[in-house]
């Protein structure tokens, strides 16, 4: 009875998931406990999102296009000093009309750019914190924002709100269709031109109208392509986009990383992501979704396994089943590699307590006295089953 102590059984798969989850913190990788590792051996396709996840979410305003000059001539003493120049240019060359122009163009880029600051100062999106640094770098935080009123996000579309009873909106081509914004001419053309170039295109609507269309740059990070690389060609693992971003913008992302565009999925709202893994789990996947900011965090619940960025959200970490503390990509590797070595140890573990057992059991019965006349003392069977449990 004492040789036969299942402990050997009942430590082999806590034991095997405490050191792998000992090793995966010391790498950086908190997993919560024995179900995320279990399912990650399984994972057969890995959905990513694209802003903050594959990209470094550290987006800068690349280019602003100006669609037209009517802020321009706000206030009325601003009109005033235009036209006073314009007509002092008439009396000289072009090159003074020009400068006319470019300053007439520059002050409604300004004004663009003070409204879209006022909207976005308490913000904490990526793109906020873009359209900020731009407006900085522009002198134009050097005055005071005017606070903002009736401010409302329109979840995958943008916001809108007054400022100094002037309306604003800054979004997507959802957020134009949504309030029936009238569209200066150009501003699709805009818009598709700095989406070509895979920049994140922002419509800036003033009272109702477009007024200037942002191009919007997130660099994808230095080792998103080695890590779908690897999880395509080495784990044999398909991989998936899943952005709110339009299609322009992510098939360039895309492309440059290695994602086939036909696993591009863009434009989509939370609700949306949330029913593509459903799909992608009807049809016989294994999934793993790996995203960092609120909006993911429905996805990331619905998925075989969530993976959360370190530098996500707070929600993002609690809906996720592994957190990559340190925020690299390639510790989503270390995380898969290491779930299909603590399933091979734990399956080790229990060959090793199994064959114990068989060898043991019967030595311990007596299968070798009529032989040798002598029976297993009590103390070497309880010495062979401590020394099963630890090895």
């Amino acid at each position: 009875m004492v040789i036969a102590c299942p402990c050997a059984l009942g430590l082999a798969t806590p034991t095997a998931v405490m050191v792998g989850t000992g090793v995966g913190a010391r790498l950086g990788i908190l997993i919560r406990g024995g179900e995320p590792l279990e399912l990650t051996k399984d994972v057969t396709c890995v959905v990513f999102d694209k802003t903050g996840t594959l990209t470094r979410g550290e987006m800068a305003v690349k280019d602003i296009l100006l669609l037209s000059d009517r802020l321009a001539g706000e206030p009325k003493e601003v009109v005033g000093e235009i036209e006073t120049s314009i007509e002092k240019a008439s009396c000289c060359g072009s090159n003074d009309r020009v400068s006319v122009v470019l300053e007439a163009r520059q002050k409604a880029i300004e004004k663009v750019m003070y409204y879209s600051a006022c909207v976005e100062q308490s913000s904490e999106h990526p793109i906020a914190k873009a359209i900020l640094t731009k407006a900085a770098d522009l002198g134009i935080l050097n005055r005071p924002l005017e606070d903002v009123e009736n401010f409302e996000a329109e979840v995958g579309k943008g916001v809108k709100c007054t400022v100094d009873n002037v309306t604003v909106h800054i979004g997507n081509r959802r957020c134009l269709a949504a309030n029936d914004i009238n569209v200066t001419p150009g501003t699709f053309d805009a818009m598709i031109y700095l989406e070509d170039m895979g920049q994140t295109a922002v419509a800036v609507s003033i009272n109702g109208r477009t007024e200037a269309v942002l191009g919007i740059m997130d660099h994808a990070k230095d080792e998103a392509a080695l890590t779908v690389n690897v999880l395509q060609h080495v784990f044999g693992i398909k991989v998936h986009m899943l952005t709110g971003d339009n299609f322009r913008t992510a098939r360039t992302v895309a492309r440059d990383i290695g994602i086939p565009a036909a696993n591009v999925i863009a434009d989509v709202l939370p609700a949306e992501k949330i029913e593509y893994i459903k799909q992608l789990r009807l049809e016989g996947e294994h999934v793993a979704m790996v995203g960092d900011g609120i909006n993911d965090s429905p996805a990331l619940a619905e998925a075989d396994v969530g993976i959360a960025i370190g530098s996500g959200t707070q929600i993002a970490h609690e809906a996720a089943g592994i957190v990559l503390v340190n925020s690299k990509l390639t510790d989503l590797l270390v995380a898969i590699d290491l779930a299909k070595t603590i399933y091979s140890r734990i399956r080790l573990n229990f060959m090793w307590a199994l064959g114990y057992n068989t060898l043991a059991i019967p030595i311990a019965a007596g299968i070798f006295y009529p032989m040798t006349h002598t029976a297993l003392p009590p103390y070497v069977a309880a010495f062979a089953m401590a020394l099963s449990s630890v090895s």
